[in-house]
């Protein structure tokens, strides 16, 4: 008994994808590329460092700073463009506010992708007032929450 000697796999893979190519090319005249696959890169979620106090009081100033450009503001909450307006009437009370008017963040807990914290508001002469507030991640950047500027607005009379 003679046997024929076998071709290695590869080659008859080659050969067969050299002449469906061919075909093609020939029936259509169209030249046909494959790409071998790749596969998708593992992405993580982006984590970013929680901010301490004084960065919170900075991004809450940034978000109600009325002079700073809407897209700025906006990146700053939760909500998005959608909360600038509440933070426009949160701002606006605070520019007829005494100068002596102060605000600071303290004491922020982080539970995960989540921070808590007081807003301590202070004017001389006055009893300072404290509020709950909260920060959440999202897409790697901590924002106000929709919560929070709706508590502070409620503390203003303010509609949210």
């Amino acid at each position: 008994m003679t046997s024929t000697p076998k071709k290695p796999l590869a080659r008859i893979t080659a050969t067969a994808f050299a002449l469906t190519a061919a075909a093609i090319v020939g029936a259509t005249g169209i030249v046909v590329t494959a790409a071998p696959a790749a596969a998708a890169p593992l992405v993580a979620p982006l984590r970013v460092e929680a901010p301490g106090a004084s960065q919170l009081t900075a991004k809450l100033g940034v978000a109600l700073n009325m002079r700073a450009a809407r897209a700025t503001r906006a990146a700053e909450l939760e909500s998005g463009e959608a909360g600038v307006a509440t933070m426009d009437k949160i701002g606006g009370l605070l520019l007829a506010a005494p100068p002596s008017l102060r605000y600071n963040v303290f004491g922020p807990s982080v539970s995960g992708d989540r921070i808590d914290a007081q807003l301590r508001v202070s004017t001389e002469g006055y009893p300072d007032f404290t509020y709950d507030v909260s920060w959440k991640q999202i897409d790697g950047s901590w924002k106000l929450t929709r919560e929070s500027e709706c508590s502070l607005a409620s503390a203003l009379a303010l509609s949210c």
